[in-house]
């Protein structure tokens, strides 16, 4: 089954948000073994709504809209599609108890001002929606299937999980697919792909690999997926496949699917009931944030220190005044004595130290912008890292992040073997 997706939104086309209902859902289409043809992205206008219904319609069975079911004026959604299936709206009284029930559990009254929004197409199926107060339009119309729905993500998650995909799969029935991920790190997706050559040759018709880079962070999601009938077969294939991987990119494997650097690290430090702790310059924080956001860090996370002043540096540190006179704040030898620093301070057993210029300012010719130095420690051992990146401010941030979480992950499987990017 061939699908397209309509995402309906004035606030999309002039770049206020970013489009994530229609990655989330093609992702889940995907998975669920229906093919998008296209994405639209329009305007909250009858004419662009009935423009882009008529085209999805010629070329795929399966319609998913989103967006312009709100309250208001410029909300035009329900109406056109009303109009265009030649039904008319009626008073849906589950839609308004929905509703009334979502506005008392803050305290509020839906009052009559509000039934418009519980008015819908006499003879669609509605799709009450319990993560909002617009519910979602089912209709069938010349061996065609649109579904309409609300604009906000979670909205757009819930009945896609919980009406759409259930109905589409009690009438119809899908292909198999399977799908596993590696998340990768210290390569590049041009360096993976060759170091995956030898092995994509030898990939089956029925099995894909993916890849799926994320520049900004400096990662690189690869996907295996698998298409077939039997689903037992199917899986003993992909397993047998996915097992060849590790071999060829060995360290570079950080985790599975939804394994994060920092939950990997995490158990690392609980299985050697090590302790960690950060001190921070050009990242303000930024490493701390993501190992905080790991549940039950307190188990090994003490403290960051974000010693952004050189004054910072020396004062709770301990760099010496010398240091930084002779070698400054982005040097080897300032992150080493901050993460030597950041030991003693807080008692911990490792320790990531970062000094950097971010940017897009305050570079020289010897050390430009995007120079920065990052240090690892585990007890004794330290390992110290020069990083050249670019003038993006954010990406430098998240880029030194990465690397720094990457090495001290190699540095605690004493593999740094490999040429890190």
């Amino acid at each position: 089954m061939k699908g397209t997706i309509i995402n309906i939104g004035d606030e999309i086309l002039i770049g206020q948000i970013v489009n994530t209902n229609a990655s989330w859902m093609a992702e889940e289409l995907n998975q669920n073994g229906i093919a998008v043809d296209r994405v639209l992205t329009i305007s909250d206008t009858k004419e662009a709504i009935v423009d882009a219904l008529d085209l999805a319609m010629t070329r795929s069975k399966l319609v998913l809209i989103t967006g312009g079911l709100g309250p208001t004026k410029d909300d035009v959604t329900k109406k056109t599609l009303a109009e265009y299936f030649g039904m008319e709206l009626k008073f849906h009284e589950p839609s308004f108890s929905n509703l009334q029930q979502l506005f008392a559990q803050y305290g509020r009254v839906a009052d009559d001002r509000y039934r418009a929004q519980a008015e819908m197409p006499e003879g669609a199926k509605i799709l009450i929606n319990k993560a909002g107060t617009a519910s979602g339009m089912w209709f069938e119309y010349k061996g065609k299937i649109i579904v309409s729905m609300p604009g906000v993500p979670r909205e757009v998650k819930y009945l896609m999980k919980y009406e759409v995909l259930p109905k589409l799969k009690m009438q119809f029935e899908f292909p198999t697919i399977m799908h596993y991920t590696l998340n990768v790190t210290g390569k590049g997706e041009t360096d993976l792909a060759d170091l995956l050559e030898e092995f994509e040759e030898k990939l089956p018709s029925n099995i894909k690999l993916a890849y799926l880079p994320n520049t900004m962070i400096g990662m690189v999601r690869l996907r295996l997926s698998a298409y077939g009938e039997d689903a037992i077969v199917l899986e003993t294939q992909l397993d047998h496949y996915v097992r060849k991987l590790p071999p060829i990119l060995g360290s570079f494997i950080f985790g599975e699917e939804k394994d994060t650097l920092e939950s990997v690290i995490g158990q690392m430090l609980l299985k050697r009931n090590y302790t960690l702790g950060t001190a921070e310059s050009c990242t303000g924080g930024n490493i701390a944030h993501k190992i905080t956001s790991v549940a039950g860090c307190s188990a090994y996370y003490e403290s960051s220190i974000i010693a952004y002043s050189n004054a910072v540096k020396k004062s709770l540190l301990g760099v010496k005044e010398a240091t930084l006179e002779e070698h400054g704040a982005v040097s080897e030898q300032t992150v080493i004595e901050m993460a030597r620093g950041t030991q003693k301070l807080l008692n911990v057993n490792c320790a990531i130290a970062v000094s950097g210029v971010a940017g897009p300012t305050g570079g020289s010719p010897e050390k430009p912008v995007g120079t920065i130095w990052v240090a690892v420690t585990e007890n004794e051992k330290i390992y110290t890292k020069k990083l050249q990146l670019g003038k993006d401010r954010i990406q430098n941030i998240e880029r030194t992040t990465t690397i720094a979480l990457n090495l001290l992950r190699r540095f605690l499987l004493d593999d740094l073997s490999g040429e890190l990017e």
